[in-house]
């Protein structure tokens, strides 16, 4: 069966490429992290089991959803612009807008092209000793 005919899930990604670092998820850690290491000068890529950006905000999507910490001390801190550019509707945010922000800062730092998405599991990686720290 060919990797195109099997649900997203099932498709297999080869990635023949080298990385310093592999991230797994795309929740707000993950994506802060691929931020920070592109800043160190680091490759790296995010695997992420969904099919978008947002890890918690992503799955739970029950009405009522919201964060129990305030909007502005539950955004990103690394950059003053983008804090100054976004304005928070409410005190403790719904999921649909801190989804929404999330991805806000994703296009923002173009950040999804490190991303891949509908990846359950990394079936093995390979290092060699010049790698180590």
């Amino acid at each position: 069966m060919k990797a195109a005919s099997l649900p997203p899930r099932q498709r297999q990604t080869v990635i023949d490429q080298d990385f310093d670092v592999l991230i797994v998820g795309g929740g707000v850690a993950g994506l802060y992290l691929l931020y920070r290491l592109r800043g160190l000068g680091l490759s790296a890529v995010a695997f992420e089991a969904g099919s978008d950006v947002g890890g918690t905000w992503y799955w739970n999507r029950y009405p009522g959803c919201r964060c129990d910490v305030e909007s502005l001390e539950y955004s990103y801190s690394f950059a003053n612009d983008l804090q100054q550019e976004w304005d928070w509707p409410e005190r403790y945010g719904t999921q649909p807008e801190i989804l929404k922000y999330i991805n806000h800062v994703t296009e923002r730092f173009s950040l999804r092209r490190d991303i891949r998405f509908n990846t359950l599991y990394v079936v093995r990686t390979f290092w060699t000793d010049r790698t180590l720290v």
